[in-house]
């Protein structure tokens, strides 16, 4: 999963670079890079390894003390049980996404990730950390559950990390006729405007978002506004960690 992430990365961010294919102009050390930076590190270097630890034991779980049916005992070629797990893992992030959007309490943490003001490869890893922890115990839920084998886990794991880093890239690509069937760059971008953060929830498939009637098509201008709704909202590391969290208030007498 690493080497997806730096590769999906490297490649994305290279593209960038060339400006017939830039979204909107946009400098590579742009602002709040470091702090985005420390989110990629901590949030998806660290927690993806620990992540896989806990699919792990999971699938254990599940298997050996629960004695649950696996998916895994079936004689299944891998290319289709990739696909299944990417549609497991894909259902799972979709439902943690509508409980963060849906809850006001999740929202303030997931206010840190729409907080970009801008789209490009290193906005996908901002993530306060408990929004971290919350989606990696609940996306991979259905995975354990079904008792998927660990290499079809770690590669649909490889192909949704990836697919995310492309639909947050400051790129100008043209994958509409793919928007029945896939969530892509133009559809995620919609979902990261001001006033449609509520459509378009998913990462990878546009099933989820169909079935709800969440499934936003329009054709909105490039140069919208993105953000969370709060111009002011912080923007470094430190002050989003603590933003989210509650304040305590001191009883008068």
């Amino acid at each position: 999963m690493l080497i997806s992430l730096i590769g999906a990365a490297a490649l994305v961010a290279l593209l960038e670079r060339i400006p017939r294919l830039q979204l909107r102009h946009q400098a590579f050390f742009r602002s709040f890079f470091v702090s985005d930076v420390f989110y990629l590190l901590t949030g998806f270097v660290v927690g993806g390894a620990i992540s896989i630890a806990y699919v792990t034991r999971g699938l254990q779980f599940f298997g050996d003390v629960l004695a649950l049916p696996r998916l895994a005992g079936l004689a299944l070629p891998l290319w289709i049980v990739v696909i299944l797990a990417l549609l497991a893992l894909d259902a799972g992030n979709y439902a943690a996404l509508y409980c963060l959007h849906r809850f006001p309490i999740l929202w303030e943490l997931h206010k840190v990730h729409h907080s970009s003001p801008t789209l490009d490869w290193l906005a996908t890893f901002r993530f306060h950390i408990a929004e971290q922890v919350l989606r990696r115990l609940l996306a991979p839920l259905l995975l354990m559950l079904l008792g998927f084998p660990l290499k079809a886990v770690i590669i649909a794991g490889a192909v949704l990390l990836a697919w995310g880093i492309l639909n947050h890239a400051n790129l100008r690509l043209n994958f509409e006729v793919l928007e029945a069937v896939l969530i892509t760059p133009r559809l995620h971008r919609i979902h990261h405007l001001n006033n449609s953060s509520m459509n378009n929830l998913g990462t990878i498939f546009a099933f989820w978002d169909k079935l709800r009637g969440t499934l936003d098509r329009t054709k909105y201008a490039e140069d919208l506004e993105l953000g969370n709704g709060e111009p002011n909202y912080p923007q470094n590391w430190l002050r989003q960690f603590f933003k989210p969290l509650p304040v305590p208030r001191l009883r008068r007498n």
